[in-house]
């Protein structure tokens, strides 16, 4: 007797709700595989789409520093609130 008869003759017995939990994880392992298989294909993203501006916006050279972050946010407010 293989795996899938195995579970079936022991799913029949049960009561409806407790089947249905089984169903319930099956149709869920089911999902889980089809998400794996997708990831491991690597979907390719469309052009345009903002997952795709990824990386666009890295630093050249070195990162600022905390007080210059600050320095800037604080000019931009006085600009904006002048």
């Amino acid at each position: 007797m293989n795996t899938v008869e195995q579970i079936y003759e022991l799913v029949k017995n049960l009561p409806e709700k407790q089947a249905s939990e089984v169903l319930d994880f099956v149709e869920f392992l089911n999902h889980k595989a089809q998400l794996n298989s997708r990831s491991q294909s690597q979907v390719k993203i469309p052009k345009g789409t903002l997952t795709g501006l990824r990386g666009i916006a890295k630093i050249s050279g070195t990162p600022p520093t905390d007080e210059e972050i600050r320095e800037e946010y604080t000019d931009y407010l006085m600009e904006k609130y002048q």
